[in-house]
């Protein structure tokens, strides 16, 4: 787990799911844990990097947010995937990455990533954005990238009148996501729509 979390996040999602299993252990999870370490072992050479070449006024934070929908066969939840970085026109300093399972079952892609974005925005985005604002002593803004082009109209917008439930069974509001856009009468986050390629969250999920 203290590998996954600090130098290798490829494998958050199946050293997460794997934890979740340490009070019924059986001999399936045996042979995900051997596989677990063949991978590791065949990619021991893969290290995490980060690397700064601006000066301090040109960097910016970074928040990308995704979602594996129903990606639990055993109960159909989706997992949550975030990745926090800072970086600029030469620097980019992964910070942070997290994979975590969604508290009830989603019925959309969309429904998975609201609660995805949500959970990177509570509990990453906001109180990363106040340490380094402090840090480089100056206002910044926080870049979400979202993936999915209707997730983030939903979120632009604060309406999603499929979504009334995700309140009550996600504990997650729509509209607060859509009021951090302003935060003490400025704007803090900025919603980006871009796809990730075959980036890092999908790697998380795959593994």
């Amino acid at each position: 787990m203290y590998i996954a979390r600090f130098a290798r996040q490829d494998l958050l999602r199946a050293v997460g799911a794997l934890t979740t299993m340490i009070t019924k252990w059986d001999e399936l999870c045996d042979r995900k844990l051997f596989r677990i370490i063949d991978y590791m072992n065949g990619s021991a050479e893969w290290r995490q990097i980060g690397f700064i070449g601006d000066t301090p006024d040109e960097l910016e934070l970074g928040l990308f947010s995704d979602a594996d929908f129903a990606g639990d066969r055993a109960d159909m939840r989706s997992t949550s995937g975030v990745f926090l970085a800072l970086y600029g026109t030469h620097s980019f300093l992964p910070l942070m990455g997290q994979s975590k399972n969604q508290t009830a079952v989603s019925h959309s892609t969309v429904e998975a990533e609201i609660v995805a974005a949500d959970h990177a925005i509570r509990t990453s985005g906001i109180p990363a954005l106040q340490l380094w604002e402090k840090l480089l002593d100056r206002p910044l803004q926080l870049e979400v990238y979202q993936d999915n082009q209707a997730t983030a109209r939903v979120i632009h917008t604060g309406e999603a009148p499929t979504l009334r439930h995700s309140n009550r069974v996600h504990q997650v509001c729509v509209a607060w996501l859509h009021k951090r856009n302003w935060l003490q009468g400025r704007s803090v986050v900025r919603l980006q729509h871009r796809g990730y390629g075959g980036g890092q969250l999908h790697l998380a999920f795959n593994s």
